[in-house]
């Protein structure tokens, strides 16, 4: 573990940007814990803790469109009855009460877990990540915020995720037990346009939004000792035609 020299709580944003800022200073940015304890580098210096910026701390809904701050617990999206129930089911799926609600969706955003169906939620959703920095506000589609992180983060910070509500939706998944992470998951949503949002876990890098005509094409999942490459590839194939086919009926 490293040798920490200093811990900060800022209470807004701009104090915690004044801070990432500083050269010569290895800046680690905390909002749950849970993300930043299990990767902390060593060569860090100083901790920033994003938990009594309120803003952050906020839910809020407007229109068809809802907002969920960085530092929202999972365990309060679960809670929450404005979040649509696929979503609250999935981050229900991330892990056991004890991480519910201490893990954070900024964390979570952050950590791009292939196996999220949190985020594969998000993806069909339309969600879109608020980013700060000195540069200003922008909003960053998910995909392609886990794409590449570094980038879309810049020294910025994450400061919620905005996503739409609407739209009839289905998941599925194959697990070695009920409460183990998925080998393969399949989220569907109906949107409002008429088309079908697909996204997958456990057979790519992060969870992907893939064209629901042509799955198989679509994926090289890497194989491992709970799946090989073909078998996620029928998984997803499999999976995606099931929950397709409940939202359309």
């Amino acid at each position: 573990m490293p040798q920490l020299n200093a811990y900060h709580r800022p209470s807004t944003v701009d104090e915690a940007l004044h801070l990432l800022a500083r050269s010569g200073i290895n800046t680690v940015v905390v909002g749950g814990g849970t993300y930043a304890t299990a990767h902390m580098p060593e060569q860090a210096d100083e901790v920033v803790d994003l938990q009594a910026i309120a803003p952050m701390r906020e839910i809020f809904r407007t229109g068809s469109r809802l907002t969920l701050g960085a530092t929202v617990r999972l365990q309060t999206v679960v809670d929450d009855d404005r979040a649509p129930a696929l979503l609250r089911e999935a981050a229900r799926r991330e892990g056991p009460n004890t991480l519910r609600n201490a893990a954070t969706v900024g964390g979570t955003l952050i950590g791009t877990d292939k196996e999220s169906e949190f985020l594969a939620a998000l993806l069909v959703f339309e969600a879109e990540v608020q980013v700060q920095s000195s540069n200003g506000v922008k909003n960053v589609p998910l995909g392609d915020f886990m794409r590449d992180v570094a980038a879309a983060l810049g020294q910025g910070l994450v400061l919620s995720v905005t996503l739409t509500t609407t739209g009839k939706t289905a998941a599925d998944r194959v697990a070695r037990t009920p409460v183990d992470k998925p080998i393969v998951a399949a989220v569907a949503r109906l949107k409002d346009d008429g088309k079908t949002a697909l996204a997958l876990c456990g057979v790519a890098n992060t969870p992907v939004l893939v064209d629901p005509d042509n799955v198989k094409a679509a994926i090289n999942p890497p194989g491992d000792f709970r799946g090989s490459t073909e078998y996620r590839r029928q998984m997803a194939a499999t999976l995606a035609k099931r929950v397709i086919n409940q939202i359309s009926g």
